[in-house]
């Protein structure tokens, strides 16, 4: 049976680390994973990636509404091009760097756009494909937003070359500049979305070392695996990976 993961968090929070730690975790363990990213890993969602980024050229800012609906379409895209699928394949694992809950909670939560209004670009969008499991990674939005830029200064754009989700590639950094108050809303969001999905949704303190939150991923991860991991293969990757970090 097919099993698709996804990570959500505020800006600096750690997710896209986590997500390629864990994808790279799983395919030394030989299971055969799809990782993906929010908006992007289409051609369509590259490039509404770079405007929801950096904003258009020449334009005003995109309007709340457009920016919803530039999120859905590429979420649209990703689902019928990539992750539907992937996720028709036996034993198939996707792991997506943001989802659906993303959109809850910035567009709704975040921009204040009702969110009966963002469920309905959701269910568009989704098609009624959602994750099994959603790992929530969650910090104050002035630990994670100060983590962020000091990477920012650490790695300068100009540098960020490729295509690797940790990489910050030269597209902007549009949503955290957005004023503290914008952050916390998207946190509180985030957190009552996990009260409410908490079948789905586990909350993961993203304040520990790179490493403590790999392994708390990993324990939420591994008894979903079912018989992907072989004893051998199990081991061979814990000890592979039991110091693996990377930075937010």
């Amino acid at each position: 049976m097919s099993l698709f993961i996804s990570f959500e968090g505020g800006d600096g929070s750690g997710k896209s680390t986590q997500a390629q730690a864990l994808s790279e975790r799983l395919r030394t363990a030989g299971v055969a994973v799809t990782h993906v990213r929010e908006p992007g890993s289409t051609a369509l969602g590259s490039r509404v990636r770079e405007w929801l980024k950096s904003g258009i050229p020449g334009e005003d800012p995109i309007s709340h509404r457009a920016e919803l609906l530039l999120f859905a379409a590429a979420r649209a895209e990703l689902v019928a091009k990539v992750i539907r699928p992937t996720l028709a394949r036996p034993d198939a694992v996707v792991v997506t760097d943001r989802y659906a809950d993303s959109t809850v909670a910035y567009q709704g939560y975040g921009r204040g756009i009702p969110l009966g209004t963002v469920q309905a670009a959701n269910d568009v969008a989704t098609d009624g494909m959602m994750p099994g499991l959603t790992l929530l990674l969650d910090c104050p939005p002035k630990d994670g937003l100060a983590r962020a830029r000091a990477l920012q200064i650490k790695l300068p754009l100009a540098q960020a070359g490729g295509h690797q989700p940790t990489a910050r590639e030269e597209e902007g950094t549009r949503f955290e500049e957005e004023p503290m108050e914008f952050h916390e809303r998207v946190r509180r969001g985030y957190l009552a979305i996990a009260r409410q999905e908490h079948n789905r949704i586990v909350v993961i303190d993203a304040g520990r070392p790179v490493e403590e939150v790999a392994a708390a991923v990993w324990e939420t991860v591994e008894p979903r695996l079912g018989n992907r991991l072989s004893g051998s293969s199990q081991g061979d990757a814990g000890g592979r990976n039991s110091e693996r970090g990377a930075k937010s």
